[in-house]
């Protein structure tokens, strides 16, 4: 298996994969202070302001993991016309990421501000310590639903934004609109025989019906089946189920890779002779934050794809990337020279 993966990895080093991602853009804030005293004026910490962070979240998190891996990346999506906007389109152009977003005056740019208590003089996230504890988290956004009018503006964003070269359409759903279900069906039709296009949904599957990949965690799987107990994916009869009411869902026509923290992915091929994969996590004992996690897995899938590179083998690529980035803070991107090191040092392959 690590033979595989290192043929894989060098592939990715040599293509240069042209992707494009559409979702909810978001951006990060991280807010780091240290804690001083309890207030007076109400039973509130008193956080003496150190230093503060920007980075990408939601599907521009997913955009800068593929550009991370060597993708040619295009993200669209909507923002304000606002400060939030601003730093995005800073950040983005520092990493080589093409964004286009639809500016509306009413709908502003999100933004998650998190603001943080740590103990250590040494810069936060650039040091990677750890010791650090969230004390707030202020989202600023509007999740109203878009217009017909603004539906069909964003369409058009995307239809002239997709290039004939791109190899691969990357949906990022973060349930605040723009992924609905008009804007998606219109274009999964027109893009779904061009190119393969890879989801990872929150919430309502049936929207993504006909994409070549579906990315969900078990949590939202469990929401979406109506569960009322745990999936623990271990007996044939299980996964048979799973397989089967996920096919009734979105036909026989996707793919399925259930993200299940610790516990690994369970991905279900609908090729006839494809048996279902049930792949273990490759790091469980270093897991400090899963923050973007499943962004990096769907990102680093999709670079794969992308490269030509086959289902399984890049679910495995994924895996790999999930298990450097979940140690460390915030949402995290890996490249591939930490994939190649984290590789060699697998004892479980």
């Amino acid at each position: 298996m690590k033979a595989e993966i290192q043929s894989a990895l060098e592939r990715i080093k040599k293509h240069k994969p042209k992707i494009t991602v559409i979702g909810d853009l978001i951006l990060d804030e991280y807010i780091i202070g240290y804690p001083e005293r309890i207030s007076r004026e109400a039973p509130v910490l008193i956080l003496e302001y150190k230093e503060n962070y920007y980075r990408l979240g939601g599907a521009a998190n997913a955009a800068i993991n593929a550009a991370k891996l060597g993708a040619e990346v295009n993200l669209i999506g909507i923002t304000g016309n606002d400060q939030a906007y601003e730093r995005m389109s800073q950040i983005c152009e520092e990493n080589n990421i093409n964004l286009c977003s639809l500016k509306l005056t009413n709908k502003p740019t999100t933004l998650k501000t998190r603001i943080l208590a740590t103990n250590t003089a040494s810069s936060l996230l650039k040091s990677g310590n750890f010791s650090t504890q969230q004390v707030l988290r202020l989202d600023h956004q509007n999740t109203r639903a878009l217009t017909k009018d603004e539906n069909k503006e964003l369409l058009n964003l995307i239809e002239a934004n997709l290039k004939e070269k791109d190899n691969l359409v990357l949906l990022s759903d973060y349930a605040l609109g723009v992924l609905n279900k008009d804007l998606l069906a219109d274009l999964i039709n027109s893009q779904s025989s061009q190119r393969l296009i890879v989801a990872d949904p929150s919430g309502d599957f049936t929207r993504f019906k006909g994409v070549y990949l579906i990315t969900p965690n078990q949590p939202d799987t469990e929401k979406e089946l109506k569960l009322t107990e745990n999936l623990q994916c271990e007996t044939d009869k299980e996964i048979e189920f799973l397989k089967n009411n996920l096919a009734d869902l979105l036909g026989d026509k996707t793919n399925f890779l259930i993200t299940r923290g610790s516990e690994g992915m369970l991905l279900i091929n609908n090729q006839p002779e494809s048996k279902p994969y049930l792949l273990t996590a490759f790091n469980k004992a270093e897991v400090f934050d899963v923050t973007g996690a499943g962004d990096t897995v769907s990102a680093c899938i999709s670079v794969a794809l992308a490269c030509g590179i086959d289902l399984q083998t890049s679910v495995l690529l994924g895996n790999l990337a999930a298990s450097i980035v979940v140690r460390k803070a915030g949402a995290a991107t890996t490249n591939l020279i930490e994939m190649k090191e984290a590789l060699n040092n697998l004892s479980n392959l």
